[in-house]
């Protein structure tokens, strides 16, 4: 205490100014001590009033205070915040064009066997594995015998297999027919988007050069005989759907050998090569090209014709007309020749009724194969040549009612190297001619179909040929041609059918009267057939019913009514 005084006295002493410091620090951290006492009594006191206290014995005499109630809380979660956007908008609908063409239908009045079905058919159909076989016999020693056969599942190959076989022997000298056909038709699936296209084919036609033949006049049999066989094959590829590229591709092959019995040959290749292209809703660009060779060979003659054609064109479709503009650069044999490619088709107030009209050039391909298809005594040519053909038309067709169909348009056709037929003088056997020839042709069509149990198909063409360079008349061609079917199924297991050919005959050169006109001829055939029990069935046939031995060629008589009769065997298994 008394060292504490001391040293006091010694600051005091020594420094006024640094004892006034230390008294002021010192009050200052007094006054600071008792505010924070005060507000330390004030948080204690606000602290133990809030919660009640509670005494809870234990044993062993011990106790312990609650001074607080336990409650149990969760950590505050973080939340989730959504910002307010407007939807999506709706997605654009794509358009779905459709192209729907008029229903007009063009009839054929050959009824033609069961053809197969394209691959990958619609689910709602089935394709039937369904077999037929036809057998019979008529008068003029005529035996008939057919059959149709079906194979694959209809998905992933469908082909058609036919054969048929007649002759005949009429009561004139060397009246002898006979004619075998046997083809193999088929569609095959490639892939999911292409398939293949097949068919394979023979055809086998026996007669004789017996007109004007004499029933006591010598003859040489062999001479005479006019025996052809034609053999081929044809491959097709195609899409069946569009592609990405929306190109549409059908590229074909074809392949021909055509004989006689007199060392006539022939063979044929053509290929053709179309394209299109769909641009929009309205255009539509195509580009196809074609090749054509044929070559006939016989004892040192050759006949060679070539043609290669490229088809560009633009289709403009709309929903009241459809046109076509293009041009057919050619060249034939070398010699080119630019061909137009024109037609509009346009519907009028009532959709059923569409006008047509248009200008197009193309080639007739006359071989010696096509020639004696035509006529079948033709001697051999010494030259033939391609029609080259330009015809410009106008007509109309559509619908009336549910059932009734039509067809008309007139057409005006300039034809270069058209074929004519004469016969010789000499013998009974036809030179082929080729000559210019202008033509005025009415052609119509009228169809009527009732439900599947009736239709009626009539049909008439007319004919004014003009303008002939060198020829006198248009040798062999008949000017007018009507033709008419019916099928008529008047009871489930009855079926009529009719057939009618009506025709003016063409110019014949007359040996003494120079040329003349063979007279007119109508050829009717009626048949029916009738199921008897389950798969078997008879059928009746009359060709010929009015026994009209016309002439459809100088010199060359027909057989009279030509009564036939036999079975029908029907088997297969229904694929689904």
């Amino acid at each position: 205490m008394k060292d504490s005084i001391i040293r006091y006295t010694k600051m005091r002493n020594k420094s006024p100014l640094l004892i006034a410091t230390v008294l002021l620090g010192l009050n200052l951290g007094f006054a600071g001590s008792a505010n924070a006492q005060r507000s330390h009594k004030k948080a204690t006191a606000k602290k133990t009033q809030a919660p009640a206290k509670d005494t809870v014995p234990l044993e062993g005499g011990k106790s312990f205070t609650v001074t607080s109630d336990f409650t149990p809380s969760l950590k505050p979660a973080s939340k989730i915040n959504f910002s307010s956007t407007t939807a999506l908008p709706t997605p654009e609908k794509t358009p779905l064009n459709y192209n729907v063409p008029a229903q007009n239908l063009t009839f054929t009045y050959n009824p033609a066997f069961l053809r197969p079905l394209a691959v990958n058919i619609d689910t709602g159909s089935v394709w039937r594995n369904s077999h037929f076989v036809k057998l019979g016999y008529g008068n003029y020693a005529t035996p008939y015998l057919e059959g149709g056969f079906s194979l694959g599942d209809g998905y992933h190959s469908a082909v058609t297999i036919h054969a048929k076989h007649t002759s005949s022997k009429g009561s004139l000298p060397l009246q002898e027919f006979g004619k075998t056909d046997i083809e193999a038709s088929g569609v095959f699936a490639v892939s999911d988007k292409n398939e293949l296209e097949a068919r394979v084919y023979y055809d086998n036609n026996k007669q004789f050069a017996y007109g004007g033949l004499m029933p006591d006049q010598a003859y040489n049999k062999d001479s005479l005989r006019r025996t052809y066989h034609d053999i081929g094959v044809k491959l097709g590829f195609s899409n069946k759907f569009q592609n990405a590229t929306g190109i549409d591709y059908h590229p074909t092959i074809a392949i021909d050998a055509f004989g006689d019995n007199h060392s006539g040959k022939e063979s044929t290749l053509s290929l053709d090569a179309p394209f299109s292209k769909r641009l929009n809703e309205t255009f539509v660009a195509k580009l196809g090209a074609g090749v054509d060779v044929s070559s006939f060979k016989k004892d040192g003659l050759a006949i060679d014709n070539n043609l290669v054609t490229i088809r560009p064109s633009i289709e403009i479709n709309r929903p009241d007309f459809k046109m076509n503009l293009g041009v057919i650069p050619s060249f034939y044999n070398g010699e080119f020749n630019l061909m137009p490619n024109l037609s509009l088709e346009a519907k009028m107030r009532d959709e059923r009724f569409i006008a047509m009209a248009g200008w197009k050039g193309y080639y007739n391909k006359n071989t010696y194969r096509s020639l004696t298809t035509f006529n079948p005594w033709i001697a051999i040519p010494m030259d033939f040549n391609y029609t080259r053909t330009s015809e410009i038309y106008g007509g109309f067709k559509g619908t009336a009612g549910d059932h009734l169909t039509f067809n008309a348009t007139v057409a005006y056709l300039t034809q270069k190297d058209a074929p004519l037929f004469m016969n010789r003088a000499d013998d009974n056997l036809f030179d082929v001619l080729s000559d210019d020839i202008n033509n005025l042709r009415f052609h119509g069509e009228l169809g009527f179909n009732a439900k599947q149990s009736f239709s009626l198909l009539a049909g008439i063409t007319l004919n004014n040929y003009s303008k002939i360079e060198n020829a006198e008349h248009a040798w062999g061609l008949s000017p007018i041609q009507m033709n008419g079917s019916l099928r008529w199924r008047i009871l489930p297991a009855v079926l009529l059918k009719s057939d009618l050919d009506l025709w003016t005959g063409g110019y014949y050169n007359d040996p003494t009267d120079g040329a003349k006109n063979l007279s007119g001829a109508a050829d009717w055939n009626v048949g029916a057939e009738v199921d008897i029990i389950k798969n078997v069935g008879l059928w009746l046939q009359v060709n010929n019913v009015l026994n009209n031995k016309y002439q459809r060629f100088y010199n060359y008589q027909t057989i009279g009514a030509n009564i036939m009769g036999g079975i029908i065997f029907n088997f297969g298994q229904l694929k689904k």
